[in-house]
């Protein structure tokens, strides 16, 4: 384990960490030891001195000078890397000293090959008063070695203790600029995991994967043994459990909160006895772990025939097993690799994949993330700097393009591949093509007339009233698509524009054209809502009638793709007879992938589509796969009509300020705002609890009305549970319920389901479709067994089958597999639940909600929103993708509306709190909302800090600025006054200008323009 941490004392630190450790002077070794460039060009070498330390740490170096003597000096950084707790056993109770030594040399690697060399800076004032960052390649750092945890369990752990100093290039001493160094906490993790790793395994130990980010133990250690020397661990667990915390940020709170002073063992002796004792309880003592493993490394060091043979084999083996793999630029194939050593083709498989895996999800990564994710996927024998090598080649090589830098140094944050270069240039280059390639319904002022008589004809048949209009963004759409002659156009909407009028009026007037309107989305629920869109209050008929046709992107393309790129022939011409007269519309486009937006602009120009309108907010969440070309396209110049206007929240003066607030990025005083009308509560660790506690407070009629949103799926579950468990103390849920096993994705990308590392025994593999490469039928198989050699063993219906992941092939144009985690939940009458999947044949899609009428042995009663009830047989699959409804992350929420909220968010959560994120969950309540969170002002800084934007290649590379800073909103429009203290109208004023002479205070709200470039 790794963990980093600021030195608050230079003093105290010196007492600290040169006390409680395992080199003893018997044992002739120093108390810590200088390590880094940084120090040897100071002289500083052998045992740290006691108040040298201190000086380094108050910035006075050995010759006297002095540096960064400025109020308020940071002192410098503790990197502490802990020992996996069976190597702690088996080194400081069993007795293996070898293993601390080994230890020693993984720590020293990991700071010398990658911590000073990849992430030492310093300021550089040159060009801005501020300074900018430049890398200086040199540290200055003591190691110091300890061997006990608070609890005064066995925990060997070192702290690199690094210094805030660093010598520029030029030579000057300067204050170490840290913050690639924090950036980085996991990959430094990976790198150091993986080189402890690979000494212990030079010294005869086997190890095994036990967690994410390198994380492993020793094989052979007892789970038992481990546990029993892990007091602080059991005591953070027995704490969770009494609190029912489930989010990863609430316990990682818990941990703080409960931490205790360390102790000082007074005998040492008599502690390391009380260690053996309590292992020989255990019936344990390690010696014949020890003895295996020495014997095996004696033999590893000279071998016999037999090993060498073996070794050569294995060598033969991975050289064979490239060759045969298929080509890739990336990585040796061929002919080639059977010249190759086995290292070397390791490093170059593992970064290989490790580029697949990010370029999943992303279109550019940064260097770091690429070795942090090939050490991973934990090959034997693999190592960081192998991995770093690698990645220079493919880069002088040109299979990586490194991003633009405007450093003074040169430094490049960022890489992207030349693939997802490729792609979003030609979506880009396809969109051009369309100009002047759709097709021209009517003039402007016909449409303007018809869209808004289509628009009143929906308000009596929705809302019993004749007065609906649209708007003038809503009208400048729908004009755009009706007279405009591109194919392909942009409708950038806020959230709340009113898209749903907007559609059921165009639909009404392209159907009066004869002409239809297909829309498509990325989710089954989206698709739903397209299907259904009308407004609350309304009968699923009428939902049904004035809802639009609508597929999820995935079927539409299944259904036309292959026949689309044809190009002629039967079945080509057929699927363009079938979308001659079509204008297809693809809703919350943002959360669209480069992969489907090409996918999709490709077949509307394979077969002359009239109309394909990309319709979505490009300030709401992204897609999760790679890419944002919604946001890419508009800033490339493509055509790009706005609907700015929030009519969702128009009857509330703080919700529209609230809502412009976040669409334009100031989240701080989005939350500020909130605070003043007390619609901020802080909770501390138990935030997720109080969210729940206040939903159950509410009477059954607000309950209807109030949604619970997370940012995250952690706390959704906790939320849930809570709520379930409120509901069953009140009498709400009745009956003894229903034990389900229900599945919950795993969440791996296809590049990590080809190594065994990802397998956990217990989870379900789905797959899909057959995977013909390793003898898999379609269907589900529990994982029952994980091999060490990289074979994972799966069951069904009793027989076992072992697959070896790595022959599944990763470019392959489906997902055909899926991985599931086995979750136990309890059903009861009167349960508000969902599903995780479709059911076509019963037309229940994914994110369907309904209400458990019955939950008996036999079968599950459920109603759905359409007054439809079905039961659901023991066995049936579609009980195993049920799951508690009370609270919705924010990817379940886009595109969701509710009169009131509750939103749940906290400032631990670095990946989910996000300006996207708090803008989807600031926009989804019409009348009310209250935030429930930790810390005010510390979330307040992480989300100010945390666009949470997707990378593009294009962007990356300089080609293209998709994410200027944001700016005042262009038309502000007025709103009553708001409650706010004289500290935040301040804040506001230096955002939008000084607040005018008038009882009438300005607050943004999005900009509107019409966009009429027909």
């Amino acid at each position: 384990m790794h963990s980093i941490a600021s030195v608050r004392s230079s003093s105290g630190a010196a007492d600290y960490f040169a006390s409680d450790n395992y080199y003893t002077p018997e044992e002739n070794a120093e108390a810590g030891v200088w390590g880094g460039e940084g120090a040897r060009a100071l002289g500083l070498e052998g045992q740290v001195e006691r108040d040298q330390f201190e000086s380094i740490l108050n910035g006075r170096l050995p010759d006297g000078e002095t540096v960064g003597q400025v109020e308020g000096r940071r002192l410098g950084l503790d990197l502490t890397f802990s020992m996996p707790k069976s190597a702690s056993i088996l080194a400081l109770v069993s007795g293996d000293r070898r293993i601390l030594d080994a230890h020693l040399a993984a720590v020293k690697s990991t700071m010398s090959q990658l911590v000073e060399k990849q992430f030492a800076e310093s300021r550089n004032y040159e060009r801005s008063r501020s300074g900018e960052p430049q890398k200086t390649g040199n540290l200055v750092y003591a190691l110091f070695a300890h061997d006990t945890s608070r609890a005064l369990d066995p925990q060997g752990h070192i702290h690199a203790v690094v210094a805030n100093l660093t010598r520029d290039p030029k030579g000057t001493w300067k204050a170490l600029w840290n913050g690639e160094i924090w950036k980085n906490n996991t990959t430094i993790g990976q790198f150091y995991h993986a080189a402890f790793r690979a000494q212990l395994q030079k010294l005869g130990y086997e190890t095994e994967a036990a967690g994410k980010h390198g994380s492993f133990e020793i094989k052979g250690v007892p789970a038992e043994v481990i546990k029993a020397f892990s007091t602080r661990a059991n005591e953070i667990e027995a704490k969770i459990a009494e609190t029912g915390a489930t989010s990863l940020a609430t316990k990682k709170q818990i941990t703080l909160y409960t931490r205790d002073p360390k102790l000082a063992p007074e005998d040492r002796g008599a502690l390391v006895e009380g260690w053996q004792q309590r292992a020989a309880a255990l019936a344990f003592d390690g010696k014949d772990l020890v003895a295996e493993a020495k014997a095996r490394a004696e033999v590893q060091a000279r071998p016999t025939f037999r090993e060498t043979a073996t070794a050569a084999f294995g060598e033969i083996a991975t050289r064979i097993n490239a060759a045969l793999r298929t080509p890739s630029p990336l990585a040796v194939s061929g002919a080639a690799a059977l010249f190759m050593p086995a290292e070397t083709i390791k490093a170059q498989h593992a970064t290989a994949s490790a580029i697949r895996h990010l370029s999943e999800r992303e279109a550019a990564f940064s260097p770091q993330a690429i070795l942090a994710s090939a050490l991973g996927f934990q090959i034997k024998g693999l190592e960081g700097g192998a991995v770093i090598q690698r990645i220079g080649e493919l880069m002088r090589d040109g299979h990586l393009i490194p991003g633009k830098s405007d450093r003074l140094d040169g430094h490049f944050d960022l890489v992207t591949t030349p693939a997802a270069l490729a792609m979003e240039q030609k979506i880009l280059d396809t969109i051009d093509r369309g100009h002047g390639e759709g097709r021209v319904f009517m003039p402007p002022e016909t449409a303007m007339a018809r869209l808004q008589e289509a628009a009143r004809e929906l308000g009596q048949t929705r809302a019993g009233v004749d007065s609906w209009q649209l708007n003038e963004g809503q009208l400048a759409a729908g004009v755009a698509i009706l007279s405009g002659g591109d194919r392909f156009l942009n409708i950038q909407g806020v959230a709340g524009a009113g898209k749903s009028t907007l559609l059921g009026a165009l639909d009404k007037v392209l159907g009066d054209e004869g002409v239809k309107l297909v829309g498509l989305a990325f989710q089954n629920k989206m698709v739903a809502d397209l299907r259904g869109r009308g407004g609350q209050g309304m009968s699923a008929d009428q939902m049904r009638e004035a809802g639009i046709e609508a597929y999820t992107i995935a079927r539409f393309l299944s259904t036309y793709a292959s026949a689309a790129a044809a190009g002629s022939g039967e079945r080509f011409e057929a699927a363009k007879t079938a979308l001659a007269n079509t204008v297809i519309i693809t809703d919350e486009s943002s959360m669209v992938s480069s992969r489907d937006m090409l996918r999709l602009t490709t077949l509307a120009e394979q077969l002359g589509v009239a109309k394909a309108p990309f319709m979505g907010d490009r300030q709401q969440l992204s897609a999760i796969e790679q890419g944002k070309m919604f946001a890419v396209s508009q800033a490339s110049g493509q055509a790009t009509v706005r609907m700015d206007e929030n009519i969702r929240q128009k009857n509330s003066p703080l919700l529209l300020a609230v809502a412009g607030l976040s669409n334009e990025g100031h989240a701080g005083l989005a939350l500020e705002l909130l605070a003043a009308h007390e619609r901020v509560i802080e909770a501390g660790p138990d935030h997720v609890a109080r969210a729940a506690e206040l939903w159950l407070s509410l009477s059954p009629e607000k309950r209807e009305v109030t949604a619970i949103f997370t940012a995250g799926r952690d706390d959704r579950a906790e939320i849930n549970a809570r709520v379930q468990a409120g509901l069953l103390k009140e009498g709400t849920l009745t009956g003894a319920g229903v034990a389900l096993t229900t599945l919950q994705s795993a969440n791996a990308t296809r590049e990590e389901l080809r190594f065994a590392s990802t397998y956990r025994v217990g989870q379900v593999l789905e797959a899909r479709m057959d995977v013909r490469e390793i003898g898999l039928r379609r269907g589900e198989y529990q994982v029952s067994e994980v091999r060490k050699d990289g074979k994972v063993v799966l069951e069904r219906d009793g027989k076992r089958k072992a697959i070896d992941p790595g022959r599944i092939n990763p470019d392959h144009r489906f997902d055909r597999l899926g991985l599931y985690e086995q979750r136990q939940i309890r059903i009861h009458d009167g349960e508000t639940v969902f599903w995780r999947d479709k059911d076509a044949g019963r037309d229940i899609a994914k994110s369907t909600y309904a209400t458990v009428l019955e939950a008996r042995a036999e079968g599950i009663r459920v109603e759905l929103a359409d007054k439809r009830q079905l039961v659901l047989a023991p066995g049936d699959p579609m009980l195993r993708r049920l799951d508690l409804g009370y609270a919705l992350n924010a990817h379940m929420a886009q595109g969701m509306t509710k009169p009131e909220a509750i939103e749940v968010i906290s400032s631990a959560q670095r990946n989910l709190a996000t300006q996207r994120t708090q803008n989807v969950l600031n926009t989804r309540a019409t009348d009310d909302m209250v935030v429930v969170t930790n810390n005010l002002e510390s979330l307040k800084q992480q989300l100010d800090r945390t666009p949470g934007n997707k990378t593009s290649a294009l962007e990356v590379t300089g080609k293209v600025e998709v994410e200027p800073r944001h700016s005042n909103p262009i038309d502000s429009r007025q709103v009553p006054e708001l409650r706010m203290s004289p500290e935040l109208k301040a804040k506001l004023d230096a955002v939008l200008g000084p607040a005018p002479q008038t009882p009438v205070r300005q607050l943004p709200v999005p900009e509107k323009s019409l966009g009429l470039d027909l």
